[in-house]
C-alpha cells in the first residue's frame, strides 16, 4: 500500500475514534516511527476499507489497462459525477473547479458565450428560449424554438440545463458546432464564442401610465436592475404595472426574495425546508410594497424562482398570473465547496413552499386567467412578439387598467 494511502487512513481512523467502543475491532496503522492502536467499530472500518475499493480500481486501471489511462484527477471527477447521476435528482450536478468558475459567470450574466437563453432539456434536446441581440447566436441566424440536438457531436437529450450552458460556454474566440432541429429541418451551425455581459432586466412604460417589467433570469444584478426600473417607472407615473416571467427558467433564490420584497408588502414570500427538517426557513418581505394594479405573465417554461415569485403574488392578493400553467419546479439546490477550490457539488436540499403553505413540484403555478398563445408565436422570443399579437400582454394589460381606471374614478 502507498504511503500516502496509509497516511489518509491514518487521519480518517483519528476522525473516527469513539470515547467507549464496546464491540470494537483493534487496527494497527503504522505512521512513520511510531505504532498507534486506534480502536474503531466494525462499521467505521468497514467505511475506510470502502475508502481503498475506489483507489484500488484507479490503481488497477492505470496500472494494467490497455488503453493510455486518463489522469488519476480524471477519473475521481468521473467517480464523483457516477456519484451525482446515481441520485435520484435530476438537478444534481458534480463541477471540477473550472466547471465552477464558468457556471457562475453564466448565471451572473457576465460570461464567455454565444448569447442564448437554454430551457430544460428533454428527450429531443435543450430548447432555445432566447437570442440575445448582437452576439455570436444572433449573427449565426440560431432563433428562439430552435433546439439544441447536440454540441460538438455530443447529444443534449435529458442533460442538465446546467451541462447544456458548460458546453456552449466556451473561452473567447472557441467554434462550437451546434446540430440544431428547426421545425422538420435539422441544421448544423458554427459559432465562435465572444464575452458576454448581458442584462436581466428590461422595462418600459406603455401609455406613459402602464409599467412593463420583463426579467430574464433571477440572476446577476436583476434585483438591483428591479428596483431601479420600478423607481423609474413610478417617477415617470406609473399607474399599473404587469411583469413578465415567460420563459424565465429561475435562477437565484436570494435575488428572487429581493425582488419580492420589494414588490409586495409584510409577509412570509417562501418558506424552504430539507429532508430533516420539522421546520423550514422563512423568507419574509418587510417592505411597504408596490400599491399600483399587478399582473404577472407566465408560461409553461417559467420555473423555479419564476414560481415562487408568480405563487407570491397571487397569495399576498396583490394581483393576478396570466398566462400558462408552469414548468413545476419546487425544490431549491445547494451549491457546496468539496475539498478546498478543486470541485463542487450541487445538490437539491429543500422544498420550497407558498406563502399558504402549497408545494408546487411537478403541478405549477396555475393562472388566474389561462390564456395560450397561438403555435406560430410560441417559438418566438418574447421580445419578438408583436405586441397586437400578444394576446397574454393583452390580457394583463387590460386588467391593471380597468382597475387602476376604477381606483381613480
Amino acid at each position: 500500500m502507498k504511503s500516502w494511502v496509509r497516511t489518509i487512513l491514518y487521519f480518517l481512523a483519528v476522525i473516527l475514534i469513539t470515547a467507549s467502543v464496546t464491540a470494537g475491532i483493534t487496527v494497527s496503522i503504522l505512521n512513520q516511527q511510531r505504532e498507534d492502536v486506534v480502536v474503531l467499530s466494525a462499521e467505521e472500518y468497514a467505511e475506510i476499507s470502502q475508502l481503498l475499493f475506489l483507489d484500488e480500481i484507479i490503481e488497477r486501471v492505470q496500472s494494467e489497462s490497455l488503453n493510455d489511462p486518463p489522469s488519476r484527477e480524471e477519473l475521481l471527477n468521473a467517480a464523483a459525477e457516477g456519484i451525482v447521476t446515481a441520485l435520484d435528482d435530476p438537478y444534481a450536478a458534480y463541477y471540477t473547479a473550472e466547471e465552477y468558475e464558468a457556471y457562475l459567470s453564466n448565471i451572473n450574466g457576465q460570461y464567455n458565450g454565444i448569447g442564448i437563453l437554454v430551457g430544460q432539456p428533454d428527450a429531443q434536446g435543450a430548447p432555445v428560449l432566447d437570442v440575445y441581440d448582437e452576439t455570436p447566436a444572433a449573427e449565426a441566424g440560431i432563433l428562439p424554438g430552435d433546439i439544441i440536438t447536440a454540441v460538438d457531436g455530443a447529444s443534449t437529450s435529458n442533460l442538465l440545463l446546467d451541462e447544456v450552458a458548460a458546453a456552449i460556454n466556451k473561452e473567447v474566440d472557441e467554434r462550437i458546432a451546434l446540430t440544431l432541429k428547426r421545425d422538420t429541418e435539422t441544421l448544423e451551425v458554427e459559432v465562435t464564442c465572444a464575452a458576454l455581459n448581458l442584462k436581466r432586466v428590461t422595462s418600459a412604460l406603455f401609455n406613459q401610465r402602464t409599467g412593463y417589467i420583463r426579467i430574464s433570469m433571477f440572476s446577476g444584478n436583476c434585483a438591483t436592475e428591479f428596483s431601479d426600473a420600478i423607481k423609474d417607472l413610478t417617477d415617470r407615473g406609473m399607474r399599473s404595472l404587469v411583469i413578465d416571467l415567460r420563459n424565465n427558467p429561475g435562477g437565484s433564490l436570494t435575488d428572487v426574495v429581493s425582488i419580492a420584497d420589494t414588490l409586495l408588502g409584510k409577509g412570509t414570500i417562501v418558506s424552504v425546508r430539507g429532508r430533516l427538517e420539522a421546520e423550514g426557513k422563512e423568507y419574509s418581505s418587510n417592505a411597504k410594497g408596490v400599491e399600483v394594479p399587478m399582473a404577472v405573465l407566465v408560461n409553461e417554461n417559467s420555473a423555479s424562482a419564476s414560481e415562487i415569485l408568480a405563487a407570491a403574488v397571487q397569495d399576498f392578493e396583490a394581483g393576478i398570473v396570466v398566462g400558462m400553467t408552469t414548468y413545476g419546479k419546487g425544490v431549491v439546490q445547494t451549491t457546496m465547496q468539496i475539498e478546498g477550490n478543486r470541485a463542487w457539488l450541487k445538490l437539491t436540499t429543500d422544498a420550497y413552499y407558498t406563502p399558504k403553505g402549497a408545494n408546487i413540484d411537478g403541478t405549477g403555478v396555475t393562472p388566474d386567467i389561462e390564456i395560450d398563445l397561438p403555435e406560430e408565436l410560441k417559438g418566438l422570443a418574447i421580445d419578438e412578439i408583436e405586441q397586437d399579437d400578444d394576446a397574454q400582454l393583452w390580457a394583463a394589460l387590460d386588467y391593471v387598467r380597468a382597475l387602476a381606471n376604477e381606483t381613480e374614478e
